[in-house]
């Protein structure tokens, strides 16, 4: 059971707006129940009913699914039987959440209220002493309050391999994706058509020394969007130190690139479309102005534990755009302003966030955030360019 109170000033959860301003008092309750059969086998049932108060908008402002909103419906519906007969093979069919690694490839983006990427789908899983891996394909679900159960997204098929290789010093995942879509509604320099696109990638995470951890993710697509050819790569790699203090602090940096298109009209697709990554879970910031599409994404941060139950984490992420052509995305892969010159430039601001939680009888979490945005050369050239500031009151709590 989840309630959180937002402002935002100079920004929507539908993208930046200087002039403009909302509130949210958002509430989520999440209802799971389980029946295990025996050990590899069972049945799950997920509910959930999530409400927006004191927000401007409402349902007919979300057309095709609804971030805010969804009263009482089935998030995750499925049956599960891992290693049938002792052998390594197993599966998972229905309704679920899935979600991989740091969730920057595949996540189900559980800080946004109806928690985006749940999935209709079936899944063939093989686990051995080498690896584990999951064949899947299916759709994500619309959230719609008027529509029960939740629907699939129509015209929209995905294909999934994620792989996970054991037996390593380290966490080694490579995956495919493909998406498909039929609909003959996808835009394209060229012309409007459908989408056939793959995308083959890595993640590998380790830590060294006691010390030292560190990231690297690399994913790059191909196919056809339209009448034209996907050329697409995105990359974000980290690295961190916890020193042997009290408090046990941490300081790290991290590099993210999406690529953009360099030249609107040559009938090849530049920007990386971010796959099915986690996009509300502070990748890019607090205030999710920015997306990993055709972006450069340069970030400190730092955390302490001044208490076991208490955690303090700050961050500083300087965005620009990789390609001035393109346009700059923000989550949902929307553009929210273009410069088809590119004589705007590249710089599109800094970001300041601040967090604070505070775990109780590892029951409670209270949370409270704080994030500042200060719009670069880029805002200012393209329309109206203000800071923008996001401020967050959380409390979660689980039995």
């Amino acid at each position: 059971m989840r309630a959180r109170y937002e402002h935002d000033g100079g920004f929507t959860v539908k993208g930046y707006e200087p002039a403009g301003h909302d509130q949210l008092l958002l509430e989520r309750v999440r209802l799971d129940l389980s029946m295990r059969i025996h050990e590899n086998t069972r049945f799950f049932l997920q509910l959930q009913d999530a409400h927006a108060l004191l927000t401007r908008f409402d349902d007919k402002d979300f057309p095709k699914s609804n971030p805010l909103e969804d009263t009482l419906d089935v998030r995750q519906l499925y049956c599960e039987w891992l290693h049938i007969g002792g052998s390594a093979v197993g599966f998972k069919i229905g309704r679920q959440q899935i979600s991989y690694g740091d969730q920057r490839v595949f996540g189900p983006g559980n800080w946004g209220n109806t928690g985006r990427f749940a999935w209709d789908v079936a899944m063939l899983k093989i686990d051995t002493k080498w690896f584990s891996s999951d064949l899947w394909t299916g759709s994500s679900l619309r959230y719609k309050s008027d529509l029960w159960p939740d629907p699939r997204t129509e015209d929209f098929m995905t294909f999934v391999n994620y792989t996970q290789v054991k037996k390593l010093p380290f966490r080694l995942d490579v995956f495919y994706v493909l998406k498909s879509d039929t609909s003959g509604m996808v835009s394209a320099e060229s012309k409007t058509g459908n989408l056939l696109s793959h995308t083959l990638g890595f993640q590998a995470e380790g830590r060294a020394f006691k010390v030292l951890d560190g990231e690297a993710t690399y994913a790059g697509q191909f196919g056809k969007q339209g009448g034209d050819k996907v050329r697409a790569q995105g990359a974000s790699g980290k690295l961190g130190v916890t020193l042997p203090l009290a408090w046990t602090p941490r300081i790290g940096a991290q590099f993210t690139w999406g690529s953009g298109d360099s030249d609107p009209a040559d009938g090849i697709h530049g920007t990386f479309d971010g796959v099915y990554g986690g996009r509300d879970i502070y990748f890019y910031g607090y205030l999710n102005l920015f997306f990993w599409a055709n972006l450069l994404d340069s970030e400190v941060d730092f955390s302490l534990r001044p208490h076991r139950a208490v955690t303090v984490n700050a961050e500083y992420h300087h965005f620009a755009l990789d390609q001035p052509k393109d346009a700059w995305y923000s989550t949902g892969l929307q553009a929210q302003r273009r410069d088809p010159s590119g004589r705007s430039g590249r710089n599109l601001g800094d970001e300041i966030d601040l967090r604070v939680s505070w775990t109780l009888r590892k029951r409670l979490e209270i949370m409270a955030g704080y994030g500042r945005f200060f719009p670069g050369p880029f805002m200012a050239r393209t329309g109206t360019a203000a800071a923008a500031n996001w401020y967050c009151l959380q409390t979660a709590y689980t039995w």
